[in-house]
């Protein structure tokens, strides 16, 4: 099957892609630990490319329920969007910047950052949305194989600082598997980045079901 190279290796790497599409053998739970180690140093960004000006605004947390927004089509996944309050303040094609400085703002810019994954953009474009860590050897894109999109079905955030937003998001298969995968973005240049990890692969969890997360989905 064909995959996004970008989103084989920022979402789920193989292990969590064959899970949610169906190809696990059981619905275990299964989680990987995140490699600790030295952080590698930040992409450089142009501060000119930043111009973002959407305010901060409340600083909570949507760990009870999802911020207020509207779905719309990122490569083969919908995402949620508040251009005026959270964000994207910009979209350029399908690449879409300046998330607001706050958690859902933090949200969004994750949920953003994958639908970007599966759309098939060169390697540089995507690159940009990473802030530690990213590999230089990414490939090009192909996109998902006929066997139907993964698709987010929910989320939970487990840490929060202006500096810093970790949320577990949970992806669908179109076979009905379930996992959460552990992101993390970083303020960067005035917006939310994805920060790689350390050793390559998330730390992810296949799920019997949502409980202890909160249900956000367009499907």
């Amino acid at each position: 099957m064909l995959l996004s190279g970008a989103f084989l290796l920022a979402l789920v790497l193989l292990g969590v892609v064959v899970a949610v599409i169906g190809g696990g053998s059981d619905g275990a739970h299964r989680t990987t630990t995140p490699t600790t180690g030295a952080r590698p140093a930040p992409i450089p960004t142009k501060a000119t490319e930043s111009g973002c000006s959407l305010p901060s605004g409340g600083q909570a947390v949507p760990s009870s329920s999802p911020p207020q927004a509207q779905w719309g089509t990122v490569g083969s996944m919908q995402v949620p969007q508040n251009p005026t309050v959270y964000g994207p303040q910009r979209t350029n094609g399908i690449w879409n910047t300046c998330f607001a400085h706050n958690p859902s703002g933090a949200l969004l810019a994750a949920m953003n950052f994958y639908g970007e994954s599966t759309t098939g953009a060169p390697e540089e474009t995507v690159m940009r949305r990473y802030a530690v860590g990213a590999p230089s050897n990414l490939g090009s894109n192909a996109g998902l194989n006929s066997s139907g999109p993964v698709q987010l079905a929910g989320y939970r955030y487990d840490s929060y600082t202006p500096s810093r937003s970790q949320v577990s998001l949970v992806f669908k298969g179109p076979q009905g598997k379930e996992a959460a995968v552990v992101t993390s973005m970083v303020w960067q240049d005035g917006d939310w980045k994805y920060v790689f990890p350390a050793g390559g692969m998330p730390a992810y969890q296949l799920l019997p079901d949502l409980t202890g997360y909160v249900p956000w989905t367009d499907f």
